[in-house]
């Protein structure tokens, strides 16, 4: 389905706002762009978030967890009807935690909802490839 350069424009800003925020661990950035009752699965057995509430939660722990973080997306996918998108995308989360230098190569699947004001995250989903 072609996706108009207006929706493309806005979901790349969305994924924009989402690097930076994440970049300068700005919980309140981060917790903007996800709709009250975003549903998301992280990597770890722990990382399954209902709500606003818990997404904060975890991004608190994985925030503290971080000296820095750096969020890099490429081979994005973008998907849209109406009020409603879906993102494919890989990332690298580059990360310095105890003063090592990390990254984790990681996938995202998104929907987004609009909102007539904004696009949201409503449902997100992270994965590690398997080796």
């Amino acid at each position: 389905m072609a996706v108009s350069e207006q929706t493309q424009n806005q979901i790349m800003a969305v994924l924009r706002r989402m690097a930076e925020a994440a970049a300068k661990k700005d919980l309140d950035g981060m917790v903007a762009l996800v709709d009250p009752n975003i549903r998301a699965f992280g990597t770890g057995p722990d990382e399954k978030v209902i709500g606003r509430e818990e997404f904060r939660r975890h991004l608190e722990r994985d925030f503290s967890c971080a000296e820095t973080i750096s969020v890099e997306f490429s081979e994005i996918h973008i998907g849209a009807e109406g009020t409603v998108a879906w993102v494919m995308a890989d990332m690298a989360y580059h990360v310095v935690a105890g003063g090592a230098p990390q990254t984790q190569n990681v996938r995202l699947t998104a929907v987004l909802r609009g909102t007539g004001h904004a696009w949201v995250f409503a449902q997100m989903h992270f994965s590690i490839p398997a080796a």
